[in-house]
């Protein structure tokens, strides 16, 4: 491997280099402080909507004492190249392939959200190519809630309803409820916001397929070997803290460590609290015990954390109505109701079509659900939060409700 020694933030935005590995083309850009370095370089793999100038700020901090590599598989970040067929162990198999043919010193991948998957994968299936491995936003979807709304996205982009494919979306990524602890700015919101309003066909089909195979993935049935570093933003709905501490526990020598004030973009959200642990870790030093911003979870931790982020009130006004356009008006009585979901009990129909329910609450705009469940409590149903008016009144009579404290804090 020939490195780059020339790093400015700019020359993330340059063509990379190519790798092609037959029918594959994998992009990649690699930069050291030397054109030749045997160290092992830190590899950074983003998530579905990120790039290469997603890591700036990160590239600069990790070059001070690695080799860092930015890589591209198809169909992630700039490479456009659709590969409906390969799973993700396949897409893992390529990032080994890849240190292969540039005989490269095992890596440190630091992998976030959907890269996150390709991460674990690769460390557990080539370890010899794995010496550590940082994880961040794990996306394995193995929680029923999540599935439920991933498979929810894909519909509304089948339909062609791009509006609220990236309202929910938005309201997926960044926690609408926490933005006074997370700080993120309304001018990111948008942006990301039209980013998403925007996507064209192919990055559509990209999307699908992506969410397809996290749909399609059965589950990790062993966990990486490597030292391992698990970061969980306190406030991420999208993919929880206490399914990173699980994943944590299941590895053979992970760490877990809360980032504070974050939800599911915390190594953007709170870039020094996440840096501060990086370089340690890195370098095989021990993790601080205290750490400015963050929390290390105990390894007797990691198996107890809360599993619900929110409190579900019960609202004064309980009778309220199920509406489908097809199945008709039900009245149930509203048991909870938070910002995520609600439950009810009633006479809904025994056999619920999955989508199209609306909920009718005196003072709300109809709130779109999904059913989820239906057990001996009442009927269990998300909010795929679509509308953007009926997600901000919601938010609204939470918030007057009030807010609990982090359940993982």
């Amino acid at each position: 491997m020939r490195y780059r020694t020339d790093f400015h933030p700019r020359r993330l935005a340059e063509a990379p280099d190519v790798l092609t590995l037959g029918a594959w083309r994998l992009h990649y850009l690699a930069f050291s402080t030397r054109e030749r370095d045997d160290r092992c370089p830190v590899l950074l793999l983003g998530g579905a909507f990120q790039c290469f100038r997603s890591f700036a700020g990160e590239v600069p901090e990790l070059l001070a004492e690695h080799p860092v590599i930015l890589l591209d598989l198809p169909s992630q970040g700039g490479n456009l190249q659709l590969a409906p067929e390969l799973a993700l162990e396949e897409l893992a198999d390529l990032i080994a392939a890849f240190a292969e043919e540039l005989a490269l010193p095992p890596l440190m991948p630091i992998g976030l959200s959907y890269g996150s998957a390709l991460a674990a994968l690769f460390a557990i299936r080539h370890p010899q190519h794995c010496a550590r491995l940082l994880l961040s936003g794990i996306t394995v979807f193995g929680r029923p809630g999540a599935r439920l709304l991933l498979e929810e996205s894909l519909a509304l982009l089948a339909e062609g309803r791009l509006g609220e494919f990236a309202q929910g979306a938005l309201n997926g990524l960044i926690n609408p409820l926490r933005l006074d602890d997370t700080g993120v700015p309304e001018a990111f919101r948008k942006a990301l916001l039209r980013q998403l309003q925007r996507l064209d066909a192919v990055e559509i089909e990209r999307y699908r397929q992506n969410s397809l195979r996290l749909l399609a993935f059965a589950g990790f049935r062993t966990y990486p070997q490597c030292p391992t570093l698990v970061l969980a933003g306190e406030y991420d709905h999208f993919t929880q803290p206490w399914e990173h501490a699980q994943f944590a526990a299941a590895c053979a020598r992970a760490e877990c460590v809360l980032i504070h004030d974050a939800d599911h973009l915390a190594q953007f959200e709170r870039r020094a609290a996440c840096a501060g642990l990086f370089l340690p870790f890195f370098r095989d030093e021990p993790l601080p015990p205290a750490s400015p911003g963050s929390t290390r979870l105990a390894r007797s931790q990691l198996g107890h954390l809360e599993r619900r982020q929110e409190v579900r009130r019960t609202p004064r006004a309980r009778r309220v109505r199920l509406h489908h356009p097809q199945a008709g008006d039900w009245l149930v009585e509203l048991l909870e109701l938070g910002f995520f979901g609600c439950r009810v009990a009633g006479e809904a129909p025994i056999e619920l079509p999955e989508r199209g329910w609306q909920l009718l609450v005196d003072g709300l705009p109809p709130l779109s659900l999904l059913p989820l469940r239906r057990d001996a409590e009442g009927l269990a149903c998300l909010f795929p939060h679509t509308d953007a008016t009926a997600s901000a009144a919601l938010a609204r009579w939470v918030a007057a409700m009030g807010l609990p404290t982090a359940a993982c804090a």
